[in-house]
């Protein structure tokens, strides 16, 4: 298994860095630069990567978000992987940027610019892939959670609400067609 590093192209250089540092743990990493055969369809490698990885983790600095990072996270976000605790996701912050909403659960590692800032991050995902759970704020989690599961009730109201009205405005409808028929005859 490996770790997938999801990353701006700003901010390659951490990437290569914290790359480098797990490989020297003994962990193997997947970057699309370096890991997509060339010719291949970016999309669909990126996607099977992150599925098939142990972690993901994602060096977000204040120019994080490209095009590409934001397909990363997206693939994150629609298969709830940021719910799942069995699949570690660790943001690695470098300088004070916005962390994605759906990583606001995660414990960040910071990333600076020198060699031990790099080490210690790599200790943490280390960390994070022995007890996935470590790099989770519980609370934050069972709030996700909460608003989650009350947002899906919410959901099953007003389409329960929409299907009654639905039925109510077919059968009125009906009536309706039923007395001008009568009214015809």
């Amino acid at each position: 298994m490996y770790v997938f590093i999801s990353h701006s192209r700003i901010n390659s250089s951490y990437a290569f860095r914290l790359s480098q540092e797990l490989a020297n743990r003994n962990i193997e990493t997947w970057l699309d630069v370096r890991d997509l055969a060339p010719g291949a369809d970016w999309n669909q490698g990126v996607a099977s990567a992150i599925q098939n990885a142990a972690a993901v983790v994602f060096v977000i600095g204040p120019d994080s978000g490209d095009r590409g990072q934001n397909f990363e996270w997206h693939q994150v976000v629609s298969h709830e992987y940021y719910l799942d605790l069995s699949k570690p996701l660790v943001p690695v912050i470098v300088g004070n940027p916005e962390i994605p909403g759906f990583l606001k659960l995660r414990r960040p590692l910071s990333l600076g610019d020198t060699p031990r800032s790099c080490e210690e991050a790599a200790d943490g995902i280390v960390n994070a892939l022995r007890d996935p759970a470590s790099c989770v704020d519980p609370k934050k989690l069972e709030l996700g959670r909460k608003a989650r599961r009350e947002a899906l009730d919410h959901l099953r109201e007003y389409a329960q609400t929409l299907a009654e009205e639905a039925v109510r405005s077919a059968g009125l409808r009906a009536q309706g067609r039923g007395d001008n028929r009568l009214n015809v005859e």
